[in-house]
């Protein structure tokens, strides 16, 4: 019995298609042709699943080579090589979608990454950053449209933590992020600020902690210039209003 498995196993090796779902089916064709309806066994089952992941990581190297990147990418979660996938992802692709407001496709991956997130290491400092601020930023609105003005002191913190780890991002990717993933996380930061800035307060001007908080996000010059003005107007006006 065996003996026939072994050769249907052979009668495949090497062999590459185009569709995965095709592969697989037409390696199942050749199973019930040689066995009739009797079950594969286990290491048959296995060396198929090789063989689809074999094929993933050749497709991988392909498009990686031709510079298409995304469809490197794709393969790389396919075969579940997380570690290689996360860092193309990091590095490649994600500042592009972003940017080009492609938010579905962002989450899309970053969700397929995160249930493997602990076999990857930085996750915090690269895909998870792009979770993060999606459930930050989520949250902020939210809370602007309920008018809460006693969330500003919260929402202030959990943006100061999340733009210590854009800064901690930069520094450990340091030179494997392009331009663009800089302009990706300041553009983050930029909504983050404005959205701190919306958040209704118990004084008519942005509390001084906000303002020192945004002064830290990773930004442009001339946002952070703005920030600085804003905040002497807010630190001039605590002067004056002391008795």
């Amino acid at each position: 019995m065996c003996c026939g498995w072994l050769g249907v196993i052979f009668e495949w090796e090497g062999v590459i298609v185009e569709d995965d779902a095709e592969l697989e089916r037409q390696v199942w064709l050749t199973l019930a042709q040689e066995e009739g309806k009797s079950p594969p066994p286990a290491f048959v089952l296995r060396r198929v699943e090789g063989m689809k992941n074999e094929q993933a990581i050749s497709e991988a190297l392909y498009h990686e080579y031709y510079g298409d990147k995304q469809g490197a990418l794709e393969n790389l979660i396919q075969c579940g090589n997380w570690k290689k996938a996360h860092t193309i992802f990091v590095t490649s692709v994600a500042h592009s979608m972003f940017l080009s407001s492609n938010h579905q496709e962002v989450w899309r991956i970053t969700s397929a990454l995160e249930n493997h997130k602990y076999e990857i290491v930085d996750w915090d400092l690269g895909a998870g950053i792009y979770i993060d601020f999606y459930v930050l930023k989520n949250s902020m609105q939210e809370r602007n449209a309920m008018d809460d003005s006693g969330s500003l002191e919260e929402m202030s913190e959990s943006c100061r933590s999340f733009f210590g780890r854009l800064n901690e991002s930069l520094l450990v990717w340091g030179s494997k992020l392009p331009v663009e993933s800089r302009a990706c996380y300041s553009k983050m930061a930029e909504e983050l600020c404005a959205l701190l800035v919306d958040t209704p307060s118990e004084t008519l001007n942005l509390p001084m902690g906000c303002l020192l908080t945004m002064l830290n996000a990773p930004v442009p010059d001339e946002s952070r210039s703005s920030y600085l003005q804003d905040a002497l107007s807010v630190f001039t006006e605590i002067l004056c209003s002391d008795p």
